[in-house]
């Protein structure tokens, strides 16, 4: 896959970007993307674009990577860091990470690339952000594939106080912290292993891109400010309007052993995409890592 970065107004993003039709690419070389310069956006190659889940990067979806190729047809596939993750720019000093940025940033991307009839492609918060896309500008996006997301994480309580306390907690507990260095990367690839019931090569896939080499060992790339609490929380009349906003086709898949409350979203709010598709398949809430292929097929078969 070739490494690329693109530019915008406010925010340089990196990702991963290959191109397929009808056999695996592999590639070496880095690429840039200019304003102006794009030339994907035709009629005869399908755009995915896919988005990853907080905390992961780009790599997340390198394990789908030998199975494009087999089942997709002519496509460009790119796959973002989204702001202060992997090796994306971090957003100004003074600013914060708030949910409604990345949504600005992927349509911004969208815009500048010029790109239309794209299949988006979110996990967990990548699917999240993915929705809200799909909902602000229709015309862009044709098919929509989420894997462990759909809705929003709603507050049903209206604590939007008790969230704002917290956030400002968080703000200032960091401010007073210093990134910390570990001798490698070992012990950082066992403990997201752990956390997320990964393989540790899968989970090392995304350590890899989430941290950078100091003198006395390695130390995260990630911004910190991103695991700041939410300020803010969205209400379910939120997600009910976000959700009939929905144009585009969509698909959900499902980990098996993934997300217990994404369950009860889909009982709570299929009724409000008609149009949605329900696939379960064998694994955890990184199933797309885990059974990379039938990800593929699926997202290949969503007409």
């Amino acid at each position: 896959m070739i490494e690329f970065v693109v530019d915008l107004e406010h925010i340089q993003l990196a990702g991963l970007h290959t191109f397929t039709s009808g056999g695996p690419h592999s590639f070496a070389r880095c690429e840039t993307l200019l304003p102006g310069t794009n030339s994907v956006n035709s009629a005869n190659i399908d755009n995915i674009v896919a988005l990853h889940g907080w905390l992961d990067n780009a790599n997340s979806f390198l394990p789908l990577q030998p199975f494009l190729g087999q089942h997709l047809p002519p496509t460009h596939w790119r796959t973002l860091d989204f702001a202060g993750h992997g090796l994306s720019g971090h957003r100004a000093p003074g600013t914060w990470y708030y949910f409604l940025e990345y949504v600005a940033d992927v349509v911004a991307f969208l815009e500048q690339e010029n790109l239309s009839n794209v299949h988006l492609v979110g996990h967990s918060m990548g699917g999240y952000v993915a929705q809200l896309v799909a909902a602000v500008c229709p015309e862009r996006i044709e098919k929509l594939t989420l894997i462990e997301a759909f809705g929003l994480w709603v507050s049903t309580e209206g604590d939007v106080v008790d969230h704002l306390a917290q956030a400002l907690k968080d703000r200032k507990r960091l401010a007073e912290k210093r990134a910390p260095i570990y001798p490698d990367t070992e012990r950082l690839v066992k403990l997201r292993a752990e956390k997320s019931e990964l393989s540790e090569p899968l989970a090392r896939l995304i350590i890899e891109r989430n941290i950078q080499h100091v003198e006395n060992g390695v130390t995260w790339r990630i911004d910190p400010r991103v695991r700041v609490a939410s300020a803010f929380r969205f209400t379910e009349a939120h997600a009910i309007d976000m959700l009939e906003r929905i144009q585009c086709k969509v698909q959900l898949i499902m980990g098996t052993e993934g997300t217990e409350a994404l369950a009860q979203a889909v009982a709570m709010w299929r009724k409000h995409v008609p149009q949605l598709l329900v696939h379960h398949l064998e694994g955890g809430h990184h199933v797309h890592m885990q059974q990379p292929e039938q990800v593929v097929e699926l997202i290949a078969n969503l007409r």
